[in-house]
């Protein structure tokens, strides 16, 4: 295993951990908060370790493997965390509950253990902000180095042009996918943030709302939601929403003008089950009023890309759960199960009513092996929603508030459980057993189900 390879990398994680806490350490000491101190502590035992790992990188590193790359994805959502987690330490929470807020945020998930915590303070926003706008990148750079692939979706789509390369390396594809996308991103983010400031938000809170919207992490900077912004506000938080759950790779060609090579499968897909979920919202809303609709749809969007956010009246818990289960694109910052698989999983499903319609007619066989990652995913991410919500259930938890925490955990939705009984106080009310599973699964929802699989395997970890 190129250990060097995965040292390195880890101190480039840890760089860029240490730089992004910059801008809330200044933020906090303009404020006079308590934990600039721990931003600052954060920061240099980032710049230090990271520079720890750095050294213990150089020399020879050959070509890192599949298993390597996957070190270094679990060292992204599970081990970065830790450092993530020491400014919120500085404002007094345990290291159990600041690890969660880290995870939450990283993973783009925004289940926080108090909402009004979370915007106590400008920095302490700005940090959560600044963890989901990066944790956002890492999903896409990760999905589109890694994971979507036919043998993991089984079915043909966007593909990104990251190859290994001669030397069969799986860090190049992973390193070329951040450096492919950040520019794209980053414009994206500066877009929102023009729009949404123009609309009439503050300019702080234009900027942590623009870097959660593109990043689906769904965190709003005001203890009153959406409606404490002007209502022009709206708009174009919901065109980023929407766009947050679109194919990155196809956003990243349009923007960069390479127009012959715009097929997309999933995208027609995506929008469609965004308009279902509209209408089906509208419909038990009460179908007829017109002005119903609007909300309803901006509603949708938010859900299938599992930001979380709602408007107006809000939908049945039910509804919404499935809704973010479904999720939105494969290379998405979105969470879920995501559009593609769920194609795979209704194509084969529509062979076999065929088949069971017309028995004696003949079908031409057709590859499904490629079909094995995607029956996998689904196994684990049922059996993992399954075992979650078994568990909040048993911890003494009523079953609404435990099918809305497992769900948006897993789905990386948290701000779905305010739609539940008791989950408007937010998930301050698990005890830290259930945070530890809950942060189990906010990880796995970030995760393939097969690298899950791997993970619990002796074999994957032996040298």
């Amino acid at each position: 295993m190129a250990v060097g390879n995965i040292l390195r990398s880890f101190a480039v994680m840890l760089f860029v951990i240490a730089i992004a806490m910059i801008a809330p350490m200044l933020l906090s000491l303009l404020e006079n908060q308590a934990a600039t101190g721990a931003y600052v502590y954060g920061a240099v035992a980032a710049a230090l370790c990271g520079g720890g790992a750095y050294a213990a990188s150089l020399g020879k590193r050959p070509p890192t493997s599949f298993r390597g790359a996957l070190i270094i994805i679990l060292l992204w959502w599970a081990v970065i965390p830790v450092f993530a987690a020491i400014p919120f330490m500085g404002e007094g929470l345990t290291f159990t509950d600041a690890y969660f807020e880290a995870v939450s945020a990283l993973t783009t998930t925004g289940a926080w253990l108090s909402n009004e915590a979370a915007f106590a303070s400008h920095a302490r926003a700005l940090w959560r902000a600044e963890l989901s706008w990066l944790g956002g990148l890492a999903s896409l750079a990760i999905a589109a180095a890694i994971f979507i692939r036919p043998a993991f979706i089984g079915i043909d789509t966007l593909l990104p042009p990251y190859s290994r390369g001669d030397r069969g390396s799986h860090l190049r594809p992973l390193r070329n996918a951040v450096v492919s996308f950040v520019g794209v991103y980053s414009i994206m983010t500066v877009a929102a943030f023009s729009m949404i400031a123009l609309a009439g938000a503050p300019t702080l809170e234009a900027i942590i709302l623009a870097m959660t919207t593109v990043s689906s992490s769904g965190f709003i900077p005001n203890s009153e939601g959406l409606s404490a912004y002007p209502t022009a506000v709206l708009l174009p938080i919901f065109v980023f929403t929407v766009l947050g759950g679109v194919n990155f790779i196809l956003i990243a060609r349009v923007m960069k003008g390479e127009r012959e090579r715009l097929r997309d499968i999933e995208t027609g897909a995506y929008f469609l089950i965004v308009l279902w979920a509209a209408l089906l919202f509208w419909v038990t809303a009460g179908a007829g009023d017109v002005d119903l609709l609007i909300p309803q749809l901006f509603n949708a969007a938010s859900l299938v890309t599992t930001n979380g956010y709602m408007i107006g009246e809000a939908p049945p818990l039910l509804v919404a759960l499935v809704t973010a289960i479904i999720g939105a694109a494969a290379i998405s910052t979105a969470g879920g199960f995501k559009v593609l698989r769920w194609l795979v999983i209704m194509r084969r499903a529509n062979e076999e009513i065929q088949r069971l319609i017309n028995p004696s007619a003949i079908f031409g066989e057709r590859q499904v092996a490629n079909e094995l990652g995607v029956w996998i995913h689904f196994l684990v991410f049922t059996f993992t929603l399954s075992g979650l919500l078994l568990a909040v259930t048993l911890a003494g938890h009523n079953f609404e508030l435990a099918a809305a925490a497992a769900t948006a955990a897993l789905s990386n939705a948290g701000p779905l459980i305010g739609l539940a009984s008791g989950g408007a106080e937010g998930y301050a009310v698990f005890e830290s057993p259930l945070r530890w599973l809950l942060l189990a699964g906010m990880i796995l929802g970030r995760l393939e189900a097969a690298v899950a699989l791997a993970l619990i395997n002796r074999a994957f970890w032996r040298w």
